[in-house]
């Protein structure tokens, strides 16, 4: 029976993750669902598009449910299932679950947010989900609370601004253990990052390994990282606007005639 709903699922850790079998084990009883999704890991692919090879498209079978998987990018799976592989258009698009955490400067590496964006820029309610491991033990709750956000989304009871999306991160904690939920922004750049030079055979072709230091200790307003820290699940939203109102009426003020 057809349902009431229409949602689009991806990711960037491809088609066979099972963060992405979580967004459908949550979505597949109140909505149908059409997956769009990478054919193999496409972490840190960011929004990137694909300009220069074609995208293959390999149709699969996903559980009852419509699913391809994509050479593209998420940004790309984003985009083909919005404007030419979905029968209708979408009320919902969700990204993830993506296995480890989208917060701070991370956020703009993201292929999960990254396919998130697109729908929001196309003017698609889009939620992106990670969780705060890379090898999380199970997504019993995280299955739970999608499908209640999903629904409030759906009937209207949350409303996301057009192009905006959510970027939602669960804490690596057992259900009980899970504090609440806080509203944070995006931190700036919250961690140290460094890259490990490594030298290859014969003392040929060095390469380099990027390292994820601690986080940064500042005093200042709580992030999306601290609250993931901390053991609360943080909605952060994205509006993907990137115009500097105030510097454009600044600017404006300035003498830029050559």
């Amino acid at each position: 029976m057809k349902k009431k709903y229409y949602v689009v699922i991806s990711n960037d850790d491809g088609i066979q993750s099972d963060g992405l079998k979580a967004v459908h084990e949550a979505l597949k009883p109140i909505a149908d669902v059409i997956i769009s999704a990478p054919d193999i890991q496409r972490s840190g692919a960011s929004h990137s598009i694909s300009c220069i090879n074609p995208i293959k498209v390999r149709n699969i079978h996903y559980n009852g449910s419509r699913a391809h998987a994509v050479s593209g990018t998420p940004a790309d799976c984003a985009k083909l299932a919005l404007l030419s592989l979905a029968r209708r258009k979408p009320d919902l698009l969700i990204s993830g679950i993506n296995h480890g955490p989208n917060i701070a400067q991370f956020i703009l590496y993201s292929g999960t947010v990254g396919a998130a964006a697109e729908a929001a820029i196309l003017g698609i309610p889009a939620i992106a989900f990670s969780i705060d491991s890379y090898e999380p033990k199970d997504f019993v709750f995280a299955v739970k609370y999608i499908r209640q956000i999903a629904l409030k989304v759906l009937k209207g009871k949350i409303k996301i601004k057009k192009h905006t999306m959510l970027n939602i991160n669960f804490p690596d904690r057992k259900e009980g253990d899970i504090k609440g939920v806080k509203i944070l922004p995006k931190g700036l750049n919250e961690y140290a990052e460094k890259y490990v030079k490594k030298i290859g055979k014969k003392g040929q072709d060095s390469y380099y390994w990027h390292i994820l230091g601690k986080k940064i200790k500042r005093k200042k307003q709580l992030t999306d990282a601290d609250g993931v820290e901390a053991g609360y699940i943080t909605i952060t939203p994205l509006y993907f606007d990137l115009n500097d109102a105030d510097a454009i009426i600044k600017l404006k003020q300035k003498d830029f005639i050559i």
